[in-house]
């Protein structure tokens, strides 16, 4: 084990990683920011041109996720154990596509109004992945480990209180709505919402195994 490790100190190391991975986040957080402007109290219209916005952030993700792939076939000494990059900027990546993916419903169901709880998740949502960002950038020294870990904590955090917004607006439609279709859209709109939270939470986990390893 030693020996390995002392290798890994001798060579070169491609510090490209820690700038995908910091700009993989700062499209998470970008993104959860249009999400923030979708969900807010505005028309059909203003949401349908911050879905549009959301879609080329996730082209952007999209991007740096495919550097990221590439730049691991073509490194031999990475900074971190390579099964933990790629974990780590998979999830980063797939918080993106969850909230494109969950914002599109607006147009696919050309939904006039969102339901209640859908401003506070986006706040949570916009929290988690501010969180992440922080967290991501403390990577490249590798030497405030306990700082990442209160980042990763929040991040549990806003997962766990987004979850009780999630049920408790799902108990309420479910006594209070009577048109069923529209009950359909609303109930689908936040279950894409807390899955993000969720996807979110993945990240922070992906972020609690490189600690672990590099304590």
């Amino acid at each position: 084990m030693w020996i390995d490790r002392a290798i890994k100190w001798l060579l070169p190391r491609e510090e490209h990683f820690f700038d995908l991975l910091e700009k993989g986040a700062a499209c998470a957080q970008k993104a959860a920011n249009i999400l923030v402007a979708a969900c807010a109290d505005v028309g059909y219209a203003e949401r349908e041109v911050q879905v549009k916005l959301l879609r080329d952030a996730e082209h952007e993700a999209d991007k740096v996720i495919q550097e990221v792939y590439e730049a691991l076939n073509k490194t031999f000494v990475t900074p971190l154990d390579r099964s933990d990059i790629y974990a780590l900027a998979t999830a980063v990546e797939n918080v993106v596509d969850r909230m494109t993916s969950t914002a599109s419903f607006i147009v696919v169901h050309a939904m006039e109004d969102l339901p209640n709880g859908s401003q506070e998740l986006a706040r949570h949502i916009l929290d988690a992945t501010g969180h992440i960002e922080e967290a991501v950038k403390l990577l490249r020294s590798m030497k405030r480990m306990d700082e990442i870990r209160k980042f990763c904590h929040s991040i549990h955090g806003a997962e766990h209180d987004g979850d009780q917004v999630f049920r408790t607006q799902i108990g309420l439609m479910f006594k209070q709505e009577k048109d069923a279709i529209r009950l359909l859209k609303h109930k689908e709109f936040l279950e894409g919402m807390e899955y993000t939270l969720d996807v979110c939470d993945d990240v922070a986990n992906a972020l609690e195994t490189v600690v672990i390893k590099n304590a």
